[in-house]
């Protein structure tokens, strides 16, 4: 809690079209007062399960893993396998900056290993047991766009924490990388990452008693004393209680034999003192926007690397914590929920200029080409949102930002693209229920 403290008290500062600025509008307090029934729960927990149900029915790259088939086609692995092709036609760069040649595209393709699709594939079943980078191809090395972007590896999709399960699909050449079926996304994983259950009712959580991080990242400890990190898991996460006491949470966590299988033992702690809640949050606009503040400040992390969060990270966590899941990335949150309207439905920038007015604050989700935030409501004649912003373009060239903040849709007005405002992809209310407009204030 103390780090949330800080940021919401020091960093006090939101984004304008005019640059940075001390500023009320960086207090979820501000927003949350401004709102007639912030308490008022949204979903329940059946109306969500439906939400989460469609959701995955339309986003292709998620599923229920619990619900999946035993099998799988060759054919089916194949068409996963090449849906991100590498990029051989495209000029790329190394870690170092230096251009990428065919060889290291011809040997990442080989270890790809598409010949090796049988025909009928038995999928194994996972745990997440340390947290792991979800990778487009298998390799660590990076892929970036330019030179000078060591911010950016274009192949890195996400990461997944602990106690995540997963199913295995198919495996690399080199035995090294699985290509694995998460809930939110497909992708490579390192084996090394994962341990195996001996059947997939094994990686099904067998207690209804659950912890929720609430804050955006709490340490997970391996013994009583709480004194050595076993992990440092997301908003969002869920562990299963086994126990408590005075002082701390006790939790199922997974461990990984020498032999690569699952252990689950219900041995790892949480102090009571952490941002934590037992099962998931009530779906209020209240709760969102908390939840969205308590990352003000932090930084900015493509695909989470460093342990940070992207735009989209950071809508998919804090969503989280109230149990809605939503796709990986911008363009599937986007076309989540209920749309007021996307340029792909025929919305046209003044269509988009207008739904903003039937914005919802808290569970309205606003997207750019790329980029997606939440929005946070109307002050002083302006359309504000929240964000995990890497940058902008200004009258002065690029500015880069690297943090979550609180701006309004006016920013980049002084540049030839124009401001936010006029150039929105979509707005979707992460609901399907209908909603009644607050009061203006």
């Amino acid at each position: 809690m103390r780090p949330y403290i800080i940021v919401t008290i020091l960093l006090l500062i939101h984004i304008s079209s005019n640059g940075y600025a001390y500023d009320v509008t960086a207090s979820p307090s501000f927003w949350i007062d401004r709102l007639d029934n912030h308490d008022a729960v949204l979903m329940d927990a059946d109306k969500i399960y439906k939400f989460n149900d469609s959701t995955i029915t339309s986003i292709d790259q998620m599923a229920k893993i619990e619900e999946m088939y035993r099998t799988i086609s060759g054919s089916k692995i194949k068409q996963y396998l090449t849906h991100d092709p590498l990029p051989v036609d495209k000029k790329r760069f190394d870690k170092n900056g230096r251009k990428i040649g065919q060889r290291f595209f011809r040997e990442l393709e080989e270890n790809i290993n598409l010949e090796g699709a049988e025909d009928i594939t038995e999928i194994r079943f996972g745990v997440i047991t340390n947290t792991a980078d979800i990778r487009a191809f298998p390799t660590i090395e990076p892929i970036r766009e330019y030179p000078n972007s060591k911010d950016f590896d274009t192949i890195q999709y996400s990461k997944i924490y602990p106690p995540s399960i997963v199913a295995l699909l198919h495996v690399s050449k080199d035995k090294k990388w699985g290509f694995f079926q998460a809930s939110f996304v497909r992708g490579w994983i390192r084996l090394n990452d994962v341990a195996f259950a001996k059947d997939r009712d094994e990686i099904l959580p067998d207690n209804n008693q659950f912890l929720i991080i609430t804050g955006s990242f709490v340490d997970v400890y391996e013994d009583r004393e709480l004194k050595k990190i076993l992990e440092r898991l997301p908003m969002g996460t869920r562990l299963s209680i086994t126990g408590e006491d005075e002082k701390r949470w006790i939790v199922a966590f997974p461990y990984k034999t020498k032999d690569s299988k699952l252990l689950i033992r219900g041995s790892a702690y949480i102090s009571k003192t952490s941002d934590v809640n037992k099962g998931f949050l009530p779906y209020t606009k209240k709760n969102i926007i908390q939840q969205a503040f308590k990352t003000l400040g932090e930084g900015y992390g493509w695909g989470n690397i460093h342990g940070k969060r992207d735009c989209s990270s950071f809508i998919k966590d804090v969503f989280a914590t109230v149990g809605i899941y939503l796709p990986r990335n911008s363009r599937q949150q986007i076309s989540t929920g209920k749309l007021l309207g996307h340029t792909d439905n025929g919305s046209s920038a003044n269509d988009l200029k207008e739904a903003v007015k039937s914005a919802v604050p808290g569970i309205t989700l606003i997207g750019l080409n790329g980029h997606i935030m939440l929005y946070l409501g109307k002050f002083d004649n302006r359309d504000y949102v929240i964000h995990s912003l890497f940058g902008y373009g200004d009258a002065d060239g690029f500015k880069a930002v690297n943090s979550t903040v609180v701006t309004d849709l006016n920013l980049g007005s002084r540049t030839k693209s124009g401001a936010f405002i006029n150039r929105l992809k979509g707005i979707t209310l992460v609901t399907n229920e209908p909603q009644t407009k607050d009061s203006p204030q």
